[in-house]
């Protein structure tokens, strides 16, 4: 009896530790962004009285143009795509259907720097041209017009995969039966994809879209390329040029109001209603295209997207770094930024997923509505633009650590761990990416039987024991996949890491971003660049590869 009373204690103690752990690390992940609501409700300083007079309208507009437009444009690239690839049979469909997602892989100021040799300003002849006709108030109007339109084009190129991979599930899941029926009503594939098409796969698409947006919000790099003024490169402004960390941090208030407004309008567009497939008939959308002229248009759009979107910006990176390979110093590439990013990533997405993994588990073994909302807050941090995230986590801890105590030199200890070191760049990765890694987690959790846990206690295994012999080999697939994603999206991220990296430390993002865009040295750039290109897109096609091993695609 003694020995099964023990046994119990150290189940109960075993299974204790899961819940603190995973309550510990929600707090991390969660708190820091309460800063973001304290500055709200406090005093504001001079600084924000002037920003809002003066240039918070400017962000707030520069912001909602690239919202609107860049969402109308994804929209139609990536949903257009998705239903050619997924009802049209014509030459190349399996091609396309795998290299339309590569996009995903570059980031967008990368984008950006690809269309470098069409980027307009006032030193160029039309501009010159404009003003000695129109005058210099109409040059100044045309060349912000040209920026915001070609920003618009270059970020839907990069983003529209995120629809694109949502159409294309949702199109999936569609009968055949429904497009055949819509057929016989005497609609072409062109009409049926908006009676029928769009609407029954609307939640998957407007879930893509969502995604798109936030990165919308969250950009830097190719905003301050462009010259456009967003809430993201105001934050940025006010905390590094002006040293405001008032009007910054309120400036991400504001950004995050906005999100906030995206995600409830993203919920409003999905409705209540319910969306029910027909699944005898799963994969027969398809069917081979009636005319020559069919597919050749089929293949001419999907083309044309694809050398838009990914091949001229993948060309012309590759030709600048061709030309410019002899002043390129390729040793100090490898040795410091390339390292200084598979380090740092590799770094994060251990502790991202091991996070993601205590606290997944600590739900399953907690089903309650604490463990649940924990789980909850713990993604709110993916929908908050990577810069409010590092401000935040900055400012949360070093706050922390004049609570805890100053040093000799009334330097807070924490704030040296989170500035002098890769602390601070790891928690605020962990804060920012942990969504990527919980929900693929949670959704292969959810798919072992409860019995197998229980099987598995009736066997004197603790809670430890059934994690590693029992769900930990059932998650192998959700695991690489969840740390596919993670390494990709640590690897492109730009203005997180711009604030938080420790001095001497360089990424492949932050190398490939003041080259090109602080010296102007494009040709130097260019390698990191490519760089991070083939990491996304060997990214994306395991991706894919782990997705056809789950679906018939």
């Amino acid at each position: 009896m003694i020995g099964v009373g023990q046994n119990i204690n150290r189940n109960r103690l075993s299974t204790s530790w899961w819940w603190i752990s995973a309550v510990l690390i929600s707090l991390v992940l969660i708190a820091p962004l309460s800063v973001i609501a304290k500055s709200l409700i406090s005093e504001p300083g001079e600084g924000w009285e002037l920003i809002s007079e003066l240039l918070l309208a400017d962000y707030i507009r520069g912001t909602l143009i690239m919202i609107i437009g860049v969402g109308a444009l994804t929209l139609i690239f990536g949903v257009g795509s998705a239903w050619v690839v997924t009802v049209w049979e014509f030459p190349g469909k399996k091609f396309f259907s795998l290299t339309l997602m590569l996009p995903m892989a570059i980031p967008t100021y990368v984008m950006a720097y690809g269309y470098s040799f069409i980027k307009y300003d006032v030193r160029d002849p039309l501009m010159i041209w404009i003003r000695e006709h129109w005058g210099p108030e109409v040059m100044s109007q045309s060349t912000e017009i040209f920026n915001h339109f070609l920003a618009i084009l270059v970020l839907s190129f990069a983003l529209y995969p995120y629809v694109y991979i949502a159409a294309r599930i949702g199109f999936a899941e569609i009968s055949g039966a429904y497009i055949e029926n819509s057929r016989l009503l005497g609609r072409g594939l062109l009409r049926s994809m908006f009676s029928v098409g769009i609407p029954l796969a609307r939640p998957a698409i407007v879930g893509g879209l969502l995604l798109a947006l936030l990165e919308v919000v969250n950009e830097y790099g190719a905003m301050t390329y462009y010259g456009i003024e967003t809430l993201t490169t105001g934050i940025f402004v006010s905390w590094t040029d002006l040293g405001d960390k008032d009007s910054a941090i309120r400036l991400a208030g504001v950004a995050m109001v906005v999100v906030f407004i995206i995600i409830v309008v993203e919920r409003a567009l999905r409705g209540r209603a319910k969306y029910h497939a027909h699944r005898a008939s799963y994969g027969n959308l398809s069917g081979p295209t009636k005319t020559a002229i069919g597919s050749f248009i089929a293949f001419t759009l999907c083309a044309i997207l694809l050398l838009l979107s990914f091949v001229i910006p993948l060309l012309k990176l590759t030709l600048n770094a061709f030309y410019g390979w002899r002043e390129i110093d390729l040793w100090g590439l490898v040795s410091g930024p390339l390292s200084d990013s598979l380090l740092i990533s590799g770094i994060a997405c251990g502790v991202i997923i091991v996070s993601a993994l205590i606290v997944t588990y600590a739900k399953r073994l907690f089903p309650n509505i604490l463990m649940k909302l924990l789980g909850k807050l713990c993604m709110l941090g993916y929908a908050v633009p990577g810069a409010v995230v590092a401000i935040s986590v900055l400012i949360y801890f070093s706050d922390i650590g004049k609570l805890i105590g100053t040093s000799s030199n009334d330097i807070s200890l924490t704030r040296i761990m989170f500035t002098m070191t890769p602390i601070g760049l790891i928690v605020a990765y962990a804060v920012r990416f942990m969504t990527p890694a919980l929900a693929p987690i949670e959704a292969g959790m959810a798919r072992v039987s409860s019995s197998m846990d229980e099987a598995s206690a009736l066997l004197g295994r603790s809670s430890w024991g059934g994690f590693f012999r029992v769900h930990l080999p059932l998650l192998r697939l959700p695991l690489l996949g969840a740390l596919i994603v993670l390494f990709v999206d640590v690897l492109k991220e730009l203005p997180l890491t711009l604030v938080l990296r420790p001095p001497n430390v360089e990424t492949l993002a932050t190398t490939c971003y003041g080259l090109i865009q602080k010296e102007e040295r494009i040709a130097d750039g260019s390698l990191p660049a490519l760089i991070l290109i083939i990491a996304g897109a060997l990214g994306v096609l395991a991706l894919h590869g782990l997705i056809r091993r789950r679906t018939v695609y």
